[in-house]
């Protein structure tokens, strides 16, 4: 089984970090780790396979109150290969 896991920068609006991090924590592999008043957030997105990340930081994007969502870092997993090498 493959695993990506990505950063995101999320840019939202500071009045709507509380509604903002609520719908982000509900997408499914999103967690928010941290958010400034100036509506900085720092997510990471875990997918197993090769779903889309583009696919995710489109639905980001799509959730009122975010002005823009960025992958900052990305790591892909190939946990068979992981295994292999043990």
């Amino acid at each position: 089984m493959n695993m990506n896991i990505s950063g995101v920068l999320v840019r939202a609006y500071p009045g709507h970090l509380d509604a903002v991090r609520q719908a982000l924590s509900a997408l499914d592999g999103v967690e928010v780790h941290g958010a400034d008043p100036d509506g900085r957030m720092v997510v990471t997105v875990e997918q197993e396979g090769e779903g889309s990340l583009a696919d995710m930081l489109v639905q980001m994007q799509d959730v009122p109150g975010v002005l823009s969502a960025s992958m900052i870092y990305h790591e892909f997993e190939d946990s068979g290969q992981q295994e292999a090498e043990q």
